[in-house]
């Protein structure tokens, strides 16, 4: 009888000892996961790389046409004010992907306006930088559908798996995919 006792205390401290393991294992490979998607869509990223660059761009369109516009030039400041959630601050993703779009807005209102001016006319320099910047900045990028894309990747993985599940039972949430805007 203390033979059988004994086993079977061995065998269900075993089934403890794993399901514990599976348990703890699922949180921590989870939350992992988590982490490691959300640095993939942060500031230093490669994905947030080009977006960096579109920043600094629309930086130098801001600094081309207050040559040429009133000191608080709506898009002006709008290319500004992008630039900073882009480059300069601890923006959250969805941030910068609403700053991106606000370059696109700015850059063609822009392109629009700035060619028509007698100032622009007169500078070659400026003509030349202008139509290469507006061209390019009103364009869109994929950065808010990439962003987007990960997070979904990463939320349907953890739903369609087990460990997934558990994890989720055990705390892990899901990444919101917010794409509201201000």
């Amino acid at each position: 009888m203390k033979e059988s006792l004994s086993t079977f205390l061995c065998i269900l401290l075993t089934i403890v000892l794993v399901a514990g393991a599976v348990c703890i294992g699922a949180v921590r490979g989870w939350h992992g996961e988590q982490v490691a998607t959300l640095e993939a869509i942060s500031v230093g990223s490669d994905l947030s790389e080009p977006l960096r660059n579109r920043g600094m761009d629309a930086a130098n369109l801001a600094v081309v046409a207050s040559r040429h516009l009133a000191v608080k030039d709506p898009d002006v400041v709008m290319l500004q004010q992008s630039y900073f959630k882009i480059c300069k601050t601890n923006s959250s993703a969805i941030e910068r992907a609403q700053a991106d779009a606000q370059i696109s807005i700015a850059a063609a209102s822009l392109a629009q306006l700035l060619p028509q001016l007698a100032s622009v006319q007169a500078s070659q320099r400026d003509q030349a930088y202008i139509t290469a910047l507006t061209r390019s900045l009103s364009q869109p990028t994929s950065f808010a559908e990439d962003y987007t894309a990960a997070l979904e990747d990463y939320n349907a993985r953890l739903n369609s798996s087990l460990t997934g599940k558990l994890a989720m039972l055990l705390g892990v949430e899901p990444i919101p995919v917010t794409t509201g805007g201000n």
